[in-house]
């Protein structure tokens, strides 16, 4: 294996998880946009893009088994860093939930390419 391929998978997952803090510190301010912004962020834009990104991070190389990790837990840690107390439990689920299954679909899309 070369010595650049054998690191990449470490690379792809932090940028994973940059993005997806990012996204969910804004997700977590959005309650100043008032409450339906917010539940619209937490129930609908961060399951969808973290099961865009699990699906991407599948395709590029990291494992489907720890690509959906990142999208849930830093939808977590972003509320505890902006308000310092937990979010809601079921839209953390429901994001971890879309996430492994875009980590399952972007395995499937990697083996069909192969054929």
């Amino acid at each position: 294996m070369q010595k650049g391929k054998r690191l990449m998978w470490l690379w792809i997952w932090l940028i994973q998880f940059a993005a997806m803090l990012a996204l969910s510190l804004l997700a977590a301010l959005s309650i100043l946009g008032g409450r339906f912004v917010h539940i619209l962020c937490l129930w609908i834009l961060l399951p969808a893009i973290g099961g865009v990104s699990a699906c991407v991070a599948t395709r590029k190389g990291l494992l489907n088994y720890v690509a959906w990790i990142a999208p849930p837990a830093m939808e977590f840690v972003a509320n505890r860093i902006v308000w310092g107390y937990a979010p809601e439990v079921a839209p953390v689920f429901l994001c971890a939930f879309v996430s492994l299954v875009g980590a399952a679909t972007g395995e499937v899309l990697k083996r069909q390419a192969r054929k």
